[in-house]
């Protein structure tokens, strides 16, 4: 679904879900459209090195017109004609070439399997990217109700102890510590508010939809929470799935087919060729006196050709292309030890986010218990404001913790999914 930016300013903005925003990128995506045409421009590359194969027609023609003087030799040959004329067609069919043909089609196949794992490997870092994007806005919007909550409480304490200023039974002290207290926490909802409309920013060009964090309305809205769903893995498990799923080091094993395959087709250029051709010849008669303008006829034959030197040319592409191989196999060697270290990296973070959220999850429940007494205590008489502020700070606090956790959580979980190449059902596609 493409969204018009003239529609999306005069209606309101659609909502979508995780899923719906998955389902956008993979159709909207430009790195995911450009790895798609990439995908496409192999099957004329399999196409060409087919042709190899199956015999080939030519035609050539052939007219020429001479000086009349130099057509008959200064008069020694008086009845040649001023011009020469020939056509022919070939159809060739080649029985040997080194296996370069077979070399090439093997070539044409790998880099075809290729591109069809760069297309996945796009998919996979779209969707990790989405995902992050998507619950980088949850934590945002939740931050904001957080941070506005606690501008409320600290409002209503600054107009409580205002008044009681007023009347002459409160302290300036109580009323400075509520307005500093108030502008920390403005301070805090802008820069939560500024976050946002980059989150928005950045899921908007994840899935192709215009956006300027100039406009006032929002190109789209999202529905969701940063749920917490706790996933028996293991770090063993990750690491197998990883080596034995990730594109990327599948591609990097095609890269090595390739080279190898290059390398007969380096060697085939030192080899004999043999084609088998048959056609058809017409050419004309120069002789004015012959009683025919021209002749005709069949021809067929065996055709073998073999450069016996080439200025070591192709030794020198075969040195290369080993050169080439063996930069293969290093480079697949470093991509296995990167994602390695990617799937240890992100189940690393997913077990530290895990038990951040199991120790704030209680913590925040108390927060908000300890606040709801220290506001009796305080209506009491049996703390100060100081005690009261520093429960609301601790609320807030307790809650800004655990949001942050319940986004890296999911987060972390995008990026070990990403880096195992694997599937499973994200947690927080619950509107």
């Amino acid at each position: 679904m493409i969204l018009c930016p003239g529609a999306a300013r005069a209606e309101a903005p659609p909502r979508y879900t995780l899923a719906e925003c998955l389902r956008v990128a993979l159709e909207q995506n430009p790195d995911i459209q450009i790895a798609g045409k990439r995908l496409d421009e192999t099957a004329g590359a399999i196409v060409e090195a087919r042709a190899g194969f199956l015999p080939s027609l030519t035609t050539v023609a052939q007219y020429e017109y001479l000086q009349s003087d130099y057509a008959k030799l200064s008069g020694t040959l008086p009845n040649r004609r001023e011009y020469i004329w020939n056509a022919n067609a070939r159809l060739t069919e080649n029985l040997y070439a080194g296996g370069a043909d077979r070399g090439r089609m093997a070539i044409a196949r790998l880099n075809k399997d290729s591109r069809i794992l760069d297309y996945q490997a796009a998919v996979d870092r779209v969707v990790m990217d989405t995902r992050i994007a998507f619950y980088d806005i949850l934590r945002n919007k939740a931050e904001i109700d957080v941070h506005q909550q606690a501008i409320d409480f600290l409002e209503e304490q600054r107009k409580s102890e205002q008044e009681k200023l007023d009347v002459g039974t409160g302290q300036r002290l109580y009323v400075l510590r509520a307005e500093v207290g108030l502008a920390l926490e403005r301070a805090a909802l802008i820069e939560a508010q500024n976050r946002l409309k980059s989150s928005y920013l950045a899921l908007s060009e994840l899935l192709a939809i215009p956006y300027s964090t100039e406009q006032r309305q929002l190109p789209l809205e999202v529905d969701g929470e940063l749920a917490y769903e706790k996933l028996p893995l293991d770090v063993n498990d990750c690491l197998a799935r990883a080596r034995d799923q990730r594109p990327e080091l599948r591609a990097r094993s095609n890269e090595i087919q390739v080279q190898k395959k290059q390398l007969v087709v380096d060697r085939s250029a030192i080899l004999p060729r043999v084609d088998l051709f048959a056609g058809y010849d017409v050419v004309s008669e120069p002789n004015r006196t012959q009683p025919v303008e021209y002749y005709k006829g069949y021809v067929a034959g065996v055709a073998v050709t073999w450069q016996a030197f080439d200025g070591l040319a192709a030794r020198g592409r075969m040195r290369a292309t080993r050169a080439r191989m063996d930069a293969a196999e290093l480079a697949q060697d470093a991509t296995r030890r990167a994602i390695e270290a990617e799937v240890l990296r992100a189940y690393r973070d997913l077990k530290r986010a895990e038990e951040t959220i199991e120790s704030q999850r209680q913590n925040a429940a108390l927060a908000k218990e300890s606040l709801d007494l220290a506001k009796t205590n305080f209506e009491l008489g049996l703390i100060s404001q100081l005690d009261l502020l520093q429960s609301q700070l601790d609320l807030s606090r307790a809650q800004t913790v655990e949001l942050s956790a319940r986004f890296e959580y999911n987060a972390a979980l995008a990026r070990l999914e990403r880096a195992m190449s694997g599937r499973f059902e994200p947690a927080s596609t619950k509107p």
